[in-house]
């Protein structure tokens, strides 16, 4: 009717202009033709790319759309923290402090010892009772330290005696040359010659200087077991040890050392997928450090298991130190590689899964200079990994995919506003096509059509919903197409449906991966090729219609005046499509109230039939609309209802069906006005 109503707006627009001219006037009444056209099903069917002809001329209507929301990312998401190192001061290691003493007998007999025991002279040594007296040795540790508390550590003495006689009431103490406090003593009842002896003691809670005293304060020697050989040269050794070193705070050199060795299986958590392999579209693993430590910190972080082109992804990472917490962060694309998930290689209970293999490695560099330590300085380190896969391979696990809240726009039925349509066959199929190498079964949880405008729905039957589809995996290939995708059709009868003439489709599925548990071959996932389902209706015109409404509305400008009065519309139909009905024609202005109704619920007459239900001859309607409104029209709004004919059958529409559509005006036209 679209097509009517433009032409009377074109009507209403030629025969609004007013003439200016000063003429001699008289009355006189005009019959003026005005249209005469063909409408077949494309006229009323607004979208012609779903009208199908079939080889006998049965017009079928089709609709075909995708689903949307089939996405399956969350189905493999690879994001966790591959490990967090944090190293504080007492796990640091600091090498053992060593400074040794040397006393040779020369030394110790001094000039006038040294000519009563004259150099490589044997003799008997005798009894030296006191032969060392306070005797101070310093001890220089500043090549260490400046100064450091300790919470652990053991200071050891270790006493050579390289005398050929026994010494004996060794007493030895270490005094801090600074405070002269006394760090340790140390007591010995004898030592034989040639031999070391050595005791130690716990340093925790002592502050140490690097400036210390060894003092001896009394050294007594034997006599020797018969004649000796003197020998200026022999000594006595002092080695002065701190080891095990825990610092609580140190003005000290710290060395440079590696500070952490981490050679670690981590397992993501996949929940029940077992996947031994990933092929990475797009992703990055960062390494974020941080270090209050005084010296230079570096980080080697390598994946083995993770591989590009043949090399394995390792990288050096530099941690300066800092103490407001700051991380140092680097960040590597993994673009394009392939992370092995089976764990270390040659693993000690043979391949695993889900678990990437890791070495991690921090070393701190070393000035060479006194720094400040404390107890509280720490090298904290943690890496993450973000992967999306371009496939993923090994057991996809169990899990149920929700798709809720699916909805379909359907314009099979946009240009009629109410009615009932019975149809008598029809088909709705569900064509879906499964990527993934896993067994997958579908069910539809619910499956509706809406009519929008008069608030109505019809769910699909119980039979369909309480059904569960296979759908078998695909296949993988190779080349540029990796997927063999498998095929699977649901058909449904949607008559009921389609009988509220829907405007919208609803559906919320549920699919359920690998629901007869693992396969005998590995299955596969590629994220971009998924599933891909798509609606298919297909319903041809036989049908049984019963007061369908069809509603069109055209903006107009359209005005009388005063030489042209519009008197009588006469709108002749022969129609040859079979169904009877009414049609108004109503005119409104600017704020929408109603000016005038034409053709006010005018009958339109269906078409003949012949024994088998085909229109054989067309039926002529001649409708008379009266237009005595002067008015300003800016909307005209059509509404028509049709009954098929007969009631009670089917009638099939053909693509031959057509409606000749004569409009023609009665006017009075007042000339020379």
């Amino acid at each position: 009717m679209r097509n009517v109503l433009l032409l009377i707006s074109i009507f209403f627009l030629l025969f609004s202009c007013k003439h200016d001219l000063e003429k001699p006037t008289w009355d006189v009444d005009l019959l003026i033709p005005l249209l005469n056209t063909d409408m077949s099903i494309n006229n009323i069917i607004t979208d012609t790319n779903i009208i199908v002809e079939s080889d006998e001329g049965l017009i079928s209507l089709v609709f075909q759309e995708k689903f949307n929301n089939l996405n399956l990312d969350t189905l493999l998401d690879v994001k966790d923290t591959l490990g967090v190192t944090k190293i504080i001061l007492d796990s640091l290691n600091f090498d053992d402090i060593s400074i040794t003493e040397t006393s040779r007998l020369g030394d110790l007999l001094g000039p006038i010892g040294t000519i009563a025991f004259p150099h490589l002279d044997t003799m008997i040594i005798p009894d030296m009772f006191g032969l060392i007296q306070n005797r101070n040795i310093p001890v220089d540790a500043s090549q260490y330290f400046e100064s450091m508390t300790l919470y652990k550590g053991y200071l050891r003495i270790n006493l050579y005696n390289g005398l050929p006689t026994e010494l004996a009431n060794v007493d030895i103490s270490l005094v801090d040359a600074i405070n002269n406090n006394i760090i340790a003593s140390f007591n010995f009842v004898s030592i034989a010659p040639y031999t070391h002896i050595q005791d130690s003691v716990f340093l925790g809670g002592v502050s140490i200087n690097k400036d210390l005293n060894a003092i001896l304060n009394n050294v007594d020697v034997l006599e020797s077991n018969g004649p000796v050989i003197i020998n200026h040269w022999d000594a006595i050794v002092l080695t002065v040890q701190i080891t095990d070193i825990g610092l609580t705070n140190a003005t000290t050199i710290f060395p440079e050392q590696q500070v952490a060795e981490i050679l670690k299986e981590h397992y993501l958590n996949l929940e029940e997928a077992r996947i031994e392999e990933i092929k990475i579209k797009k992703g990055t693993v960062t390494v974020s450090s941080t270090s209050t430590l005084p010296d230079t910190g570096r980080i080697s972080y390598n994946i083995p298991s993770l591989t590009l082109e043949g090399n394995s992804f390792s990288s050096l990472n530099i941690v300066p130190p800092n103490s407001n917490g700051l991380f140092t962060t680097y960040n590597y694309e993994l673009d394009g590689y392939t992370l092995n998930l089976k764990g270390k290689p040659e693993r000690i209970g043979g391949d695993t899964v889900n678990t990437i293999y890791t070495e991690f490695f921090a070393f701190i560099d070393s000035s060479g200079g006194l720094v400040n330590l404390n107890q509280t300085d720490s090298f904290f380190s943690y890496s993450d990994i973000d992967i999306i896969p371009e496939y993923a391979k090994g057991y996809l696990g169990q899990d149920t995919i929700n798709l809720d809240d699916e909805e379909i726009e359907m314009n099979l039925f946009s240009k009629i506003l109410s009615g009932n349509l019975n149809i008598e066959s029809s088909k709705l199929t569900f064509s879906i096509k499964n990527y993934i190498g896993a067994d997958l079964q579908l069910k539809f949880n619910h499956l509706s059509s809406y009519n929008t405008n008069t608030n109505t729905n019809v769910s699909a039957n119980f039979n369909f919903l309480s059904q569960l589809y296979d759908l078998p995996r695909a296949i993988e290939l190779t080349g540029t197409e990796p997927i063999l995708p498998s095929t699977t059709e649901i058909e449904l009868d949607p008559r009921n449906m389609l009988g509220i003439l829907p405007d919208k489709l609803k559906s919320d599925v549920s699919i359920y991966l690998n629901p007869y548990g693992p396969h005998n071959s590995n299955d596969f996932l590629y994220p971009e090729y998924t599933i891909d389902a798509s609606l298919n209706l297909e319903v041809p015109l036989s049908i049984i219609a019963t007061n369908l409404v069809f509603i069109d509305t055209n903006m107009v400008e359209i005005n009388n005046n005063e030489e042209t009065i519009i008197d009588r519309l006469f709108l002749t139909i022969d129609n040859g499509i079979p169904f009877d009905g009414t049609i108004d024609i109503i005119m409104l202005d600017n704020m929408n109230n109603v000016i005038d109704t034409l053709f006010d619920n005018a009958t339109i007459l269906s078409a003949q039939l012949d024994n088998n239900k085909i229109v054989n001859q067309s039926t002529r309607s001649t409708l008379i609309g009266y237009f005595n409104n002067d008015e300003e029209i800016s909307k005209i709004i059509t509404v028509a209802s049709f009954n098929s004919q007969p009631n009670d059958s089917y009638v099939k529409i053909y693509s031959d069906y057509k409606i000749n559509i004569s409009l023609s005006a009665k006017l009075k036209k007042n000339i020379g006005n």
